[in-house]
């Protein structure tokens, strides 16, 4: 399993990012079967968990107050965001994908918090694990789409080299645009990292496992399951 020290400094909430070995972490997995009933569709839409196993429909975004309720997302090679409030009173989880980093998934997920009376200030993130930009070859035109959309950039912060994407830069860029107090990047490359003893840490769609599960990332307040 893999975890963040910053979101570990929480009190009283659990989390971690699944890896090959663990789809799902061990730890988490009563937790799991308690999650949302969604359908990710690389889009923008957030919901609010009020209920274990809430039907929310298509989305990417979810977050939850309540205690013992968890929010979760799976990925392959997509960014994976796990955040908390650092007093505990809120979580959340975002995938965010190209298309979903593209829209503006994360800016307008923290202009529905604010609205809601949150500030990004008071929260922390984790960069779960995702493909790096070495790994990722994209078109040139999506390449040099990205590379207009993020003028405020430096082309190199989007595209490092030649129709290679950054997807981790451009989270933190849009992480750091919403004010959250904390990022944290964690676990590596889901397409080339390995372990000590030299096998592949994560499942990877851009690799070619196309046919596995994905991997889990899972956040939960766990008073109630105390």
């Amino acid at each position: 399993m893999i975890t963040s020290a910053l979101l570990a400094a929480v009190p009283g909430i659990e989390h971690g990012f699944g890896t090959a070995a663990g789809l799902v972490p061990q730890a988490l997995q009563a937790a799991w079967a308690l999650r949302p009933d969604k359908r990710q569709v690389h889009g923008t839409r957030s919901v609010h968990i009020t209920e274990t196993q809430q039907a929310a429909g298509e989305a990417d975004a979810f977050y939850t107050s309540a205690s013992g309720i968890p929010v979760s997302v799976i990925t392959a090679d997509c960014v994976p965001l796990l955040m908390a409030r650092r007093d505990g009173g809120m979580v959340a989880a975002l995938h965010a994908g190209w298309r979903g980093l593209y829209a503006g998934i994360i800016g307008r997920f923290w202009h529905e918090l604010r609205e809601r009376g949150e500030r990004p200030a008071d929260w922390v993130a984790a960069v779960g694990p995702t493909i790096c930009a070495p790994c990722y070859e994209v078109s040139e035109e999506l390449a040099q789409d990205f590379v207009r959309h993020y003028a405020a950039l430096p082309p190199g912060t989007v595209v490092p080299t030649h129709r290679h994407l950054d997807l981790r830069a451009i989270a933190q860029y849009e992480l750091e645009r919403a004010g959250l107090g904390g990022i944290e990047h964690v676990g590596g490359c889901t397409c080339c990292a390995r372990n000590a003893d030299g096998e592949l840490t994560f499942r990877s769609y851009r690799r070619g496992d196309r046919n596995s599960q994905q991997h889990a990332g899972l956040l939960i307040h766990v008073d109630a399951l105390k």
